[in-house]
């Protein structure tokens, strides 16, 4: 009884896919099932071009995907690339200054007086004492 149940019930569900569609007419800019004056009928019977169509969303799709595989395959390549930061450092890392090159110059030996407050120590600010 079971298996003649599910016999019918294919049967309707594939008979209501098989139906006719229903006619098009074109009446001037607008598309209606209603026939008009001076309505002309739109062929929509167009399988073929569906299966074409449904063939190449089947090749893009598969692209797509092939695309995303590559792009997930190279990011995690770089990812693994990447080098963790020192857990005891928050700075940046020091480079390494480039050596200067030998000048045919000898290096004058005067010095301009006071060095730099840049060049000697690092900037310490305080907060001034209040007067009494």
């Amino acid at each position: 009884m079971s298996r003649r149940l599910l016999l019918g019930a294919l049967l309707l569900v594939g008979a209501g896919g098989a139906s006719a569609q229903p006619t098009v007419y074109r009446c001037g800019n607008e598309y209606t099932r209603v026939p008009c004056s001076q309505g002309r009928v739109v062929e929509i019977d167009n399988s073929a071009t569906t299966a074409a169509r449904r063939a190449e969303a089947a090749r893009v799709v598969a692209s797509e995907k092939r695309l995303a595989e590559d792009m997930a395959r190279d990011r995690r390549l770089a990812e693994a690339a990447i080098k963790p930061a020192t857990a005891g450092s928050l700075s940046a890392p020091k480079i390494a200054a480039p050596e200067a090159k030998a000048s045919s110059k000898p290096k004058s030996k005067k010095k301009r007086g006071k060095a730099r407050s840049e060049e000697r120590e690092d900037f310490i600010a305080s907060v001034p004492k209040p007067k009494k």
